[in-house]
């Protein structure tokens, strides 16, 4: 009898399960791959926008510097009677102003008054000050329109400690502070005074 060559069934699949295991395993590997990849990014964009509301916190903390800077600077200006009236733009001040134009397309290069160079915190500081009327020269004047502050409710009159004048007979400034800070962070805070 001649004996057949045959070989088994069990020699041959383990073979092919190796080929399948390994790209499966591949295939796995590819995908915590990319996984991983997503982390680290999603990661690393979470940091970023952390540190820019950081340094956006910051350069708005320096801005209010300037705030108080030009309402130093406006109260310095109105010990003089007449220094209100008329433009001052070597000390930031502006006796009218457009209300329709945003704080940050104002003059900030031409016009602003330098606060500090760098306040600690890395940022260069500017303000201005503009009374809010519609031309220089006297709030009172004819032709002249200025806000005023309402005159119910009204702190600082006669009756209180503070001007023996009402307030609504003085007009209101507002005073613009921009910040500029690390990263190109730009920070623009206004307040209104009078």
């Amino acid at each position: 009898m001649k004996r057949q060559n045959c070989t088994p069934l069990s020699a041959t699949r383990p073979q092919a399960a190796r080929g399948v295991v390994l790209l499966v395993a591949l295939i796995v590997l590819l995908v915590m791959t990319l996984t991983s990849l997503a982390l680290v990014r999603t990661t690393t964009t979470g940091s970023s926008i952390a540190g820019s509301l950081a340094f956006k916190q910051t350069a708005t903390t320096g801005a209010d510097l300037g705030l108080e800077h030009g309402l130093a600077q406006l109260e310095q200006l109105s010990q003089n009677g007449t220094a209100l009236d008329r433009d001052n733009p070597s000390e930031g001040y502006y006796a009218q102003v457009v209300p329709s134009v945003p704080a940050k397309d104002l003059p900030w290069n031409a016009g602003a008054k330098q606060a500090s160079a760098d306040d600690g915190l890395g940022n260069e500081v500017h303000y201005m000050i503009h009374r809010l009327c519609s031309h220089a020269g006297a709030w009172n004047a004819d032709g002249q329109s200025c806000v005023t502050p309402p005159s119910t409710g009204c702190p600082g009159s006669s009756d209180d400690a503070g001007s023996v004048l009402p307030c609504n007979d003085r007009p209101m400034y507002r005073i613009s502070a921009r910040a500029l800070g690390p990263r190109a962070t730009v920070s623009y805070v206004q307040m209104t005074v009078y």
